[in-house]
């Protein structure tokens, strides 16, 4: 290591190296933080130049990080937490003016509307610009840095992903007609025209291994339409085209109308949490919590109302 006296770095050099680590990739971190992959190759090259220790291990296989890169690894999160804190002593507030908000089909119907006047309300100067998109897509967005936050249905652990739990609803089987007396048996699911999300949705992947767990594979169900909305798939049913797993939010007021009828499944009960998502290392991460804490609290009344 070089003498204290010789080390002069910047944040922003900081902040690459934190994410390559995250990303464990440079083009996947150059993508989140907008940067040229060559600016993050700087920014990692300028750092060990200057502490005269080698961060990361670089070859054709890809990185690992060194013992002097973990340790410094630790030092750069402590800078970061220190920043947060005497911003948060001093008052001093570092709030954006917009976010962008991806949300997954159902929380950006049925939930997030009816929450945004408590959020504009708790925060008037702030502007949303709302991105739909399925679960996967969510999460995706948030990771790439082309979102500020997430509403999904799906939980898809990785380090450099914050998650906080909104609340939780049904998934139920809806059809347009009544339903028997007698609840379906799993097998007799194989008999029924099914009207499918896409794969990548949190409905689907809600429902899929409930019904693996019966004996029921997706594939032996028998598809007539696959739709990459949720109220696609709720006009193809409320028309008769087939049956479908649908969340019990969005069809609340077909529900109270008799135009559409949930029908029981034998030994199947399928309930699915929402949860908002975001970096840990974003730059207003502190923020972000707020936002989160504001519209969760928002949320949660939206669906016991619709309950």
């Amino acid at each position: 290591m070089k003498n204290t006296n010789d080390c002069n770095f910047e944040l922003k050099q900081l902040r690459s190296f934190l994410v390559v680590l995250e990303e464990e990739s440079f083009t996947k971190a150059s993508r989140r933080l907008r940067l040229g992959q060559a600016t993050i190759s700087n920014h990692i090259s300028g750092l060990e130049t200057a502490l005269g220790a080698r961060l990361i291990a670089r070859s054709s296989k890809g990185f690992a990080i060194t013992e002097e890169g973990a340790l410094f690894k630790k030092y750069c999160e402590r800078v970061f937490g220190d920043l947060d804190a005497v911003r948060q002593r001093m008052g001093v507030q570092d709030t954006p003016r917009a976010l962008t908000v991806a949300a997954s089909t159902v929380p950006s119907q049925y939930l997030l509307p009816a929450a945004l006047p408590l959020l504009y309300e708790t925060f008037p100067d702030l502007s949303i610009h709302v991105e739909v998109a399925d679960s996967r897509e969510v999460i995706e967005s948030v990771r790439e840095g082309s979102a500020d936050i997430g509403i999904s249905g799906k939980v898809v652990r990785h380090r450099s992903l914050a998650y906080r739990e909104i609340c939780a609803e049904r998934i139920v089987l809806a059809s347009s007609r009544r339903p028997a007396r007698a609840p379906i048996t799993p097998a007799a699911l194989r008999e029924l025209p099914f009207v499918f999300r896409e794969k990548g949705s949190g409905t689907r992947d809600s429902y899929e291994l409930p019904l693996n767990r019966l004996g029921v594979h997706p594939a032996d169900l028998r598809p007539v339409l696959t739709c990459t909305t949720t109220e696609c798939v709720k006009q193809a049913v409320l028309a008769g085209v087939g049956v479908a797993f649908l969340s019990e939010l969005s069809i609340r007021d077909e529900l109270r109308r008799g135009a559409l009828h949930i029908h029981p499944v034998s030994r199947l009960s399928i309930r699915r949490a929402f949860h908002f998502l975001w970096l840990t290392s974003h730059r207003h991460g502190a923020f972000l919590r707020r936002v989160a804490d504001t519209l969760s609290v928002a949320m949660r009344e939206a669906a016991a109302r619709q309950g």
